[in-house]
């Protein structure tokens, strides 16, 4: 299991790095990824436990921001 979420982490990061100011809102990602939509919130789970990114706001405005770019 531990594989499929950092195979879901990377692909998050990789969006996220393709996106203008490096961020995305969390439904955007969730629409946009070929994911599941509880392995996009284990990716950027998984980023935010590394420092690699930040989240602000809440509920479907979440925003998921690259920390390190």
């Amino acid at each position: 299991m531990n594989y499929f979420i950092g195979e879901a982490a990377g692909k998050v990061y990789e969006f996220l790095a393709d996106q203008k100011n490096n961020e995305a809102t969390i439904s955007k990602m969730q629409k946009d990824l070929d994911l599941d939509e509880n392995f996009v919130s284990m990716g950027i789970g998984w980023l935010a436990h590394e420092g690699k990114a930040d989240l602000s706001g809440k509920g479907a405005r979440t925003k998921v921001k690259l920390t390190n770019m």
